[in-house]
């Protein structure tokens, strides 16, 4: 018989409201029933969590992740994922970069598989698939810009024949020579392209749509205009961040860091203004950095607005090249930059993501039928506990074996 879990005394996140006294039943790892107290019977045999009136709320899930808990994605996923998984991210892609040989995109993915596949890793399938960032972007825009190459379909047609459905992004430029048919060879797996490191026109990109065109890589960051300059002095063009806002079936992804760094806080709201709540992801762009404690001999921060950050990467000579974040950091200051709500939050960083990678119906929300990946969080998004596949984990007795 499955083992029957009941979290109690909890604020439910739903889709649609907050369920302020909830009761969350979850029978081996699938919710069965979730709704206000008095509502849901709780056998007698179940396993009672108390939530200590503090917010349940699906996992979050993060399409955008190259590293964390010391390490790049693609070198040790696993210990990559736990890292994550701590921090409340119960659905991470694995994030090739656009400036790895191909020999070590090769490499690097068949690593992810290998721990996609191994059996003997209880938490693996946190690991949702795989980001593929470049390496087919424009070299103008990025921190780092070689190896960035051509689009070339030997390569492509060897990573999409390694991995095939399990590649759910790809990023991708839609301006360069040959993109048109990569983008054909990808819709065969149905993976969702991602605008990014581009200066492609509005209407190149929205040609890309019905090929699979979903998102618009990470919002204000690494992307251009065309033409650039201006065709008419004092004037901005149109924009990749501009058609992405402007399309209704683009999502918008977003790294929200503390000091705004990356998407000033006014351009937060300004994407959630111009998007809705239901067409903005959540991301961390996160670097091996992520998930470690501060060292204050090392890590300096930024300095920005008067103030120091640490959130963010930052290489000398190069830029911003990423960040340190953790998705519970990112939550937490999209919330506060936008003024988003619990509901709203957990949308854009749960929900959402889960429907661009057509997971929807397995995860990314507190619904009955749902899998159980959930986290327990306060107010201010700080992680008290996370479920996965209905049993609470113990990152201790994990750490040790």
């Amino acid at each position: 018989m499955a083992q029957l879990t009941a979290i109690v005394n909890g604020k439910l996140v739903t889709p649609h409201s907050v369920i302020r006294d909830g009761v969350v039943l979850i029978e081996g790892d699938m919710i069965v029933a979730c709704g206000p107290r008095g509502t849901v019977a709780i056998p007698v045999q179940a396993e009672v969590i108390d939530a200590e009136g503090l917010y349940v709320g699906p996992g979050f899930i993060d399409i955008h992740c190259h590293g964390g808990g010391g390490c790049w994605s693609w070198e040790d996923p696993y210990r990559f994922a736990l890292a994550h998984m701590k921090h409340g991210t119960t659905g991470i892609l694995p994030t090739m970069v656009y400036n790895q040989s191909r020999e070590d995109m090769y490499e690097g993915v068949r690593n992810v598989l290998e721990v996609m596949d191994a059996v003997d890793k209880p938490y693996r399938t946190a690991i949702v698939g795989i980001h593929m960032e470049g390496p087919y972007i424009n070299n103008k825009y990025g921190a780092i810009t070689s190896p960035i190459r051509p689009v070339d379909p030997d390569e492509y047609e060897a990573l999409l024949t390694l991995a095939g459905d399990r590649i759910k992004v790809w990023t991708m430029a839609p301006e360069l020579d040959g993109q048109r048919e990569f983008a054909e060879a990808a819709s065969r797996y149905g993976i969702a392209l991602s605008v990014g490191h581009s200066e492609a026109d509005a209407e190149t990109i929205f040609s890309f749509v019905p090929k699979g065109l979903k998102i618009g890589c990470h919002c204000t960051n690494a992307s251009g205009t065309t033409p650039s300059p201006s065709r008419f002095g004092g004037t901005r063009e149109v924009g990749v961040d501009e058609a992405v806002l402007v399309h209704d079936d683009i999502y918008a992804e977003v790294i929200p860091d503390a000091g705004g760094i990356h998407v000033r806080p006014l351009m937060c709201k300004l994407i959630l203004k111009a998007k809705g709540v239901h067409r903005v992801i959540i991301i961390t762009d996160a670097m091996p950095e992520a998930g470690l404690p501060q060292n204050p001999d090392t890590d300096k921060g930024v300095e920005f607005g008067g103030a120091v950050y640490h959130d963010v990467k930052f290489i000398e000579g190069l830029g911003l090249s990423g960040s340190k974040l953790t998705m519970d950091q990112a939550v937490r200051n999209m919330m506060n930059h936008t003024g988003a709500g619990m509901v709203e939050a957990f949308i854009m960083a749960s929900l959402n993501p889960a429907k661009v990678l057509k997971i929807d119906h397995q995860v990314g929300s507190l619904e009955k039928g749902k899998r159980a990946n959930l986290v327990i969080v306060n107010d201010s998004i700080e992680v008290r506990r996370v479920i996965f596949e209905g049993r609470e984990v113990n990152f201790g007795e994990v750490e040790s074996k």
